[in-house]
């Protein structure tokens, strides 16, 4: 396999949704299609927002589809990946690099496209999205929000490259993406019942009005004060400071993860000693929140980042990890209610930290949103768990949280710390404890013992596809979209390696050919493989008896595919 992405064109996004969904009734594997149909809706940065739920900048807004599949399951505040100067080979992203078996960890830290490849991305999941949600009826065209994400020092920030991608975002109207784009559904009009050449004319080309500044562990405040006053001031843009929870400091950190069952989680103290202290923390957030509003611009903060800790079980390759999910709950709410008792409950909070099924209503019914989230979409049903979420926070009255409630986030933090409900729980400290690492276990050929689809539902990149061939389920990787996050197998019961062990569909023959798997490509009228020791190109009819079945079936089924 490689590691490598390849961002689809407008025009092959559009026609797999299109036919995905009068096919399947499904968008990119999400059958739990969520339709907004509420009066109720939240004001952030001037615009309308009908619900305060997304995917945190992270492997689930890094491509076009993944974004669009995260609004399709019900998500409205897509928070993208973060970009820096710094992109592809030159990040050294070891792989795998998510390992989510309960709370999750990762290696990964930043968009692996070039700043500018990135940018295409978005533009692509924006339109797409203006069109769906007119055509599908799943809600307000004008009712979501982008939220781009940078890092992750001023001298970054401030290039050319970052700079550009910045006020493209502001503004995609002169980008030739954008045109592309526009142009494609203009050519298409015939295809759809709810959109007409006005509609498509009047899409806003303003992506986003706010940002959110990542800034690497250790980062001095002097620095972090500059670049959040650059992007008020310079660029005129509203702004979210992400917070690490080392705020805290180490002996609360320590106390909180032993208390809620994950003693086993290791890290140092040199961490606290580099980064931010409340003490400086807080004056820092005040003069910029005065900033902001000489501006005409919203400052808040985003709690919180990941937290660095040591790789003590092979979980993923190298030394050091960042967690997230259900361990990193007790932290970020936690340093929520510390945050807003300091400032007396002025405080915006965009919040990311273990939210799940179990907290994301009382956490927004406290008045913090937008609520972000990744670890539980990278678990059981994937993005179709977003729909479940979209509810919890859809019934909550939306005038009730235009303020921080002080006393309900304090009670709310104090529960995490004694809820066992909301701990590590015996039964996955047992499989832990059996199992501590990521398992490197491969299949021995392309079948599954049992087909539970889990490797379907839990890759962000939506690379994976479940056939039925002859009564029997079989899983068919695409190649394509695969980054090797190893996130199917940390979720496979078997166990295996999917994007390893599983008949593959290639783009052509040089991607097969720099690939282990087992798979075929489409060449002309001929399709190319390699299966069960041979290799070549043939006739649909010339191919060997089971792959012949299969590749007849994948056409069938999946035809937005070829």
């Amino acid at each position: 396999m490689s590691d490598c992405m390849y961002p689809v064109s407008f025009e092959t996004l559009m026609e797999h949704i299109l036919r995905e969904y009068e096919q399947h009734q499904r968008i990119y594997n999400v059958t739990n299609v969520h339709q907004y149909t509420g009066t109720d809706r939240l004001t952030l940065f001037g615009k309308q927002l009908e619900n305060p739920l997304g995917p945190a900048a992270g492997p689930h807004t890094q491509l076009a589809q993944n974004i669009v599949a995260a609004y399709v399951g019900g998500a409205r505040f897509i928070e993208l990946k973060t970009v820096q100067t710094m992109y592809g080979e030159d990040l050294g992203i070891p792989r795998p690099c998510i390992y989510s078996n309960d709370e999750s960890y990762n290696v990964e830290w930043s968009a692996e496209f070039r700043a500018d490849e990135a940018m295409a991305e978005y533009i692509k999941a924006w339109v797409a999205i203006k069109l769906l949600s007119k055509e599908l009826g799943l809600g307000d065209p004008n009712g979501f929000i982008f939220n781009m994400s940078v890092g992750y020092n001023l001298a970054g920030i401030q290039d050319p490259l970052i700079d550009s991608f910045i006020e493209n975002l502001k503004d995609a109207s002169q980008t030739s993406t954008w045109q592309v784009c526009k142009q494609w559904a203009l050519d298409n009009l015939a295809r759809f019942k709810h959109i007409d050449e006005a509609y498509v004319t009047q899409l806003d080309a303003h992506i986003c009005q706010s940002i959110t500044l990542s800034t690497m562990h250790g980062c001095p405040a002097n620095e972090i004060e500059a670049i959040c006053s650059y992007l008020l001031k310079e660029k005129g843009l509203n702004l979210y400071l992400k917070c690490n929870p080392t705020l805290l400091g180490y002996d609360r950190v320590r106390r909180l993860l032993d208390d809620t069952g994950f003693d086993y989680v290791v890290f140092d103290k040199h961490q606290f000693e580099v980064d931010p202290t409340m003490a400086t923390a807080v004056p820092m957030i005040q003069r910029l929140q005065a900033l902001g509003e000489a501006c005409g611009k919203q400052f808040g903060v985003k709690l919180t980042n990941t937290f660095p800790v040591q790789i003590q079980s092979a979980e993923l390759p190298g030394e050091q990890m960042y967690m997230a999910g259900k361990a990193l709950l007790p932290l970020t709410i936690t340093l929520a209610a510390e945050l807003s008792e300091a400032l007396a409950g002025k405080l915006a909070i965009s919040y990311s930290g273990g939210a799940d099924m179990k907290t994301i209503k009382e956490i927004f019914s406290a008045g913090i949103w937008p609520v972000t989230v990744c670890t539980t979409l990278l678990q059981g049903a994937g993005y179709d768990q977003l729909g479940g979420l979209a509810k919890q926070v859809e019934a909550v009255p939306y005038e009730a949280v235009q303020e921080l409630q002080v006393a309900q986030i304090k009670a709310l933090a104090a529960k995490v710390a004694t809820s066992e409900s909301l701990h590590k729980t015996a039964a996955m400290r047992l499989k832990r404890e059996k199992q501590p690492g990521f398992q490197g276990a491969r299949s021995e050929d392309y079948h599954c013992r049992v087909t539970c689809g889990n490797c379907v539902r839990v890759c962000p990149n939506r690379t994976n596809e479940m056939l039925e061939v002859n009564g029997e389920k079989l899983i068919i990787h695409i190649d394509e979209s695969c980054n090797e996050c190893g996130n199917c197998a940390c979720n496979c019961i078997e166990p295996c390696q999917p994007y390893k062990d599983r008949l593959t569909y290639f783009l052509d023959a040089e991607r097969l050919g720099a690939s282990t798997n087992d798979g075929f490509y489409k060449v002309g009228n001929q399709w190319g493989y390699r299966f069960q020791g041979a290799e070549a190109v043939s006739e649909l009819a010339d191919l060997p008896a089971p792959l012949q079945t299969i590749v007849s079936t994948f056409i069938k089924e999946l035809p937005y595919y070829i």
